[in-house]
């Protein structure tokens, strides 16, 4: 694999003898950086570099929104560009799909091979690496996106950094993981711990993995973007599938295989890459490191509010319900796709000065938004029991109470995507952060008094209720946002 060019000509050839399309590279100066006395700098790039459907992570839990990284077009051919534009997010919508699709389909099959305890006991193994993943990574992902999308450094150079940075946040994340399974279990639940533990291990190359896509979604290379997070996603059900029809499947194969398609998730990204452990890399690790700090607190916040949940009842409730709701979390994540696709054009609009929102702009987006999810969330609600019972068995049949209470979270969890994309497009990755922390501690003080009584289902519903917070207020920001900014814009 040879470098890509520094030129942002549209029309520049790709080195590697593939022609350069160039149509969704954009003007480095739509990005905003604003300094502080400190010395550090709050940074929004042009870019949307969150990523959903990437971490092969079993629960298949829901990530952050998957946008795409991209810049201001440029506009000496608009008509090539708005086709390009179409053709390139009509594609990363199908792979999306696709990948939802995967997703569900690994989650049929563990819960199919290893029953309603097995997939409780596989969701407790998992559940650290779930909840370290995305806040390990410390928003490496965003910093390295928004340098493939300035392209101020060599593409070759920028991979090798991206892998070493995977590498880097991978064994500290790794050890976290560890740590968390030996002093953090519940002690009916302890004798996991060597396979939590093992588990932990798969953190190195999907961090490797999600950092090194980054160089592909800034640089505008959508294809092999889509190519490497589909074969990422591939990788553990078609292990899976394949040890269905040759063996029995235990919890200790599945973890070991869980482990294996993080490897091959990792390999996908650098086979091609020359001299992967002596050539030259650029920026320095500590370097992104430093600046990637405001986006990894963000990250911080959304990502262990997210699953807490997930935390909650791991600790609260036995293994059999345990699997019923984890087989759940994967049967819902579709209601999150729509709306995550909203978040490519939030971020963009709210990263160009040169664009505005108006009140109404929002009325319309929200409001059509939350319209088309609680249609979704209707339709699913009403079809969801006869599929669980057709495709998962009757023995799940139990957990179909949980989907109904997750449909509606989910559903809600897509919007908060959109909207967060929209603040970081803003450069204000932190502002989300206090609704979050709010909407966590009514989250546990609901828990705490319902548990006893209502079990895994009061820790769904609290879920519900933190989301709806999280709504209210983050749509409040976004109000406020676009008001100010329309106040700047007006004659004094």
């Amino acid at each position: 694999m040879t470098s890509d060019p520094l030129s942002t000509d549209p029309n520049s050839p790709d080195p590697s003898g593939h022609p350069g399309d160039r149509s969704d590279v954009f003007d480095q100066k739509s990005a905003s950086c604003n300094g502080s006395s400190s010395g550090t700098s709050t940074c929004s790039p042009s870019i949307s570099c969150s990523d959903s459907g990437l971490a092969i992570a079993g629960e298949a839990t829901p990530g952050p929104a998957d946008g795409i990284c991209s810049e201001a077009p440029n506009n000496s051919n608009p008509a090539r560009s708005k086709l390009a534009k179409a053709i390139s997010f009509s594609q990363t919508v199908g792979f999306a799909f696709a990948i939802v699709a995967l997703q569900m389909g690994q989650g049929i099959l563990l819960a199919r091979l290893l029953g309603p305890i097995g997939r409780g006991e596989y969701a407790t193994t998992v559940l650290y690496v779930q909840m370290a993943l995305y806040v390990g990574l410390f928003g490496g992902i965003e910093v390295i996106c928004r340098y493939a999308a300035d392209r101020t450094v060599e593409t070759i150079k920028l991979r090798r950094a991206a892998m070493w940075l995977g590498l880097t946040t991978g064994v500290i994340t790794t050890g976290l993981v560890v740590a968390c399974n030996v002093i953090a279990l519940p002690d009916e639940k302890a004798y996991l711990m060597s396979l939590g533990c093992l588990c932990a291990f798969s953190v190195i190359g999907q961090h490797v993995m999600l950092i090194m896509t980054a160089v592909d979604r800034g640089a505008g290379d959508f294809t092999r973007y889509n190519v490497r997070r589909f074969i990422a996603a591939a990788a553990f059900p078609a292990l899976l599938l394949v040890a269905a029809l040759v063996t029995e499947v235990t919890l200790t194969l599945a973890c070991v295989l869980f482990v294996i398609a993080s490897a091959l998730s990792m390999a996908a990204c650098v086979v091609g890459l020359p001299q992967i452990a002596t050539g030259e890399s650029e920026p320095p690790v500590n370097q992104l490191l430093k600046e990637s700090r405001p986006y990894g607190v963000s990250m911080l916040a959304t990502d262990l509010f997210e699953r807490l949940d997930l935390l909650l009842v791991m600790w609260l409730v036995p293994l059999l319900t345990q699997g019923f709701y984890a087989a759940m979390v994967p049967v819902v994540y579709p209601l999150t796709v729509i709306p995550n696709t909203l978040g490519i054009y939030l971020f963009n609009t709210a990263a160009d000065r040169s664009k505005r929102l108006q009140t109404s702009d929002v009325h319309r987006i929200l409001g059509g938004s939350i319209a088309i999810q609680t249609v979704s969330t209707i339709a699913f609600m009403i079809v969801i029991g006869p599929l669980v019972r057709l495709v998962y068995g009757e023995e799940f049949a139990p957990a179909i109470v949980f989907a109904w209470w997750l449909a509606p979270v989910s559903a809600i969890k897509g919007i908060l995507q959109g909207l967060d994309s929209y603040v970081k497009g803003r450069g204000k990755p932190l502002a989300p952060i206090r609704c979050r922390i709010v909407a966590a501690i009514v989250m546990l003080g609901l828990t705490a008094a319902f548990v006893g009584t209502y079990g895994a289902i009061a820790i769904a519903a609290a879920a519900l209720v933190g989301q709806v917070i999280c709504l209210v207020w983050l749509s409040a920001i976004v109000y406020a946002d676009v008001r100010e900014q329309n106040a700047e814009m007006e004659p004094s």
